[in-house]
């Protein structure tokens, strides 16, 4: 039950602490403003070093290490395709325990959490009443929470790093019932817990886990509508929101409008083609990852969306299509090796179905010659000894 209610809990942890409350400082907030406007265009180097300056010229404040930390988690999954929500709602990605990130990875990480956790308790020990700095504290806990479980894969401490986030946030909300921003954490996890099912809502209840999926939907409006820096942080947990309420059509206005907002980042748009397939707009959605496909902006990026695009046919049942991207994706010198091992695996089913036993085995055989990723190596044995089917899905 950890690793689901974590998993869950994912995107609250990565968006609640992308956009933060700031002292009253033009240069404060001119820098944390550049830095996160470079952040969401995937500029990462100019992202970085308007953090680290922002650090070095309010060295008391926890907002500097807080941002370069969320940086360098971030910018760790971007750079090893592992920025797509939907990758965290699919249980395979639970199934590998193993960390894949160096020693000085997380060695930076941890020096910069553990400073804005400092910094922020350092707050709280001279003034209990300052709200600013629970807010920050909470934050601090939600990237820790996320960095453990996507990164570490520590799902149980990702699980009590992320209650310490809830509950610092509530208590801010507490304390200050108009604090936008901190409904945004609070939010999504009251619609987590809300939409459990009954037994296991049941089962949380006793150990004082309660949630409203209603109440969490209206908290993460609030907080997209009133909230000074998460705004757009609430608009990209309310998408996923959308999707799963059926509200599709309000999923995609906030996608365009994002798209709109940060034409540089190519995950919004990959979103939408995704969410167009989902809801059987066809036409449209293949347009989409086409058009993602043909632009020179996102030429280093080709191999995750063509990726995503054989995904996304494969799911809605368009497996001879699937099929050529998948092999595309193969073919391709520079994509990355994840993406590869996963689409040998696809390939291996789809020809499973058309009948091409040996050729299928041929594909389960170099997935297990390549390094596992998530449970590549165990669906590959699997499929070995018996072939893929719909129903084996």
């Amino acid at each position: 039950m950890a690793r689901f209610i974590s998993g869950l809990l994912l995107g609250a942890l990565v968006c609640s602490a992308l956009g933060q409350t700031t002292p009253s400082s033009e240069t404060f907030e001119t820098l944390r403003r550049a830095g996160f406007e470079a952040f969401y265009n995937l500029d990462y180097e100019q992202a970085r070093r308007c953090f680290e300056r922002l650090d070095a010229e309010f060295p008391e404040h926890p907002a500097g290490p807080l941002y370069l930390a969320t940086h360098a988690w971030i910018e760790w999954l971007n750079r090893t395709r592992r920025l797509q929500a939907g990758i965290y709602i699919n249980p395979a990605f639970y199934a590998q325990s193993e960390a894949r990130v160096s020693e000085e990875e997380q060695q930076r990480f941890r020096a910069h959490i553990e400073r804005a956790i400092e910094r922020a308790e350092a707050r709280l020990q001279a003034n209990g009443e300052d709200v600013e700095a629970r807010y920050f504290l909470g934050a601090a806990y939600a990237v820790l929470a996320g960095y453990e479980a996507t990164v570490l894969r520590k799902f149980f401490s990702a699980l009590r790093s992320g209650f310490r986030a809830v509950k610092e946030h509530r208590e801010v909300l507490r304390r200050d019932p108009q604090f936008a921003d901190a409904k945004l954490t609070v939010g999504l996890y009251e619609y987590v817990v809300g939409s459990l099912p009954l037994a296991v809502k049941v089962l949380v209840a006793l150990g004082g886990i309660r949630g409203s999926r209603e109440r969490g939907i209206e908290l993460l409006e609030e907080a997209a509508r009133s909230g000074r820096y998460v705004a757009d942080d609430a608009r990209t947990l309310l998408i996923a929101v959308y999707y799963r309420e059926g509200r599709f059509s309000d999923a995609v206005r906030l996608l365009e409008e994002l798209i709109a907002r940060y034409p540089r980042n190519y995950l919004f748009g990959l979103e939408r083609a995704n969410l167009l397939m989902r809801i059987g707009e066809r036409a449209e959605a293949v347009r989409a990852f086409e058009d993602l496909l043909a632009q020179p902006t996102y030429r280093e990026t080709q191999d995750l969306i063509r990726y995503q695009y054989a995904e996304a046919l494969f799911q809605s049942g368009y497996k001879q299509a699937a099929l050529h991207h998948f092999r595309r994706v193969v073919a391709m010198d520079d994509a990355h090796a994840d993406l590869k091992t996963l689409a040998h695996l696809r390939i291996g089913q789809i020809l499973d179905l058309r009948g091409e036993r040996r050729a299928a085995q041929a594909q389960y055989r170099l997935v297990l010659q390549r390094e596992d990723v998530l449970d590549a190596h165990e669906q590959a044995r699997r499929y070995l000894r018996k072939p893929y089917s719909e129903s084996s899905r």
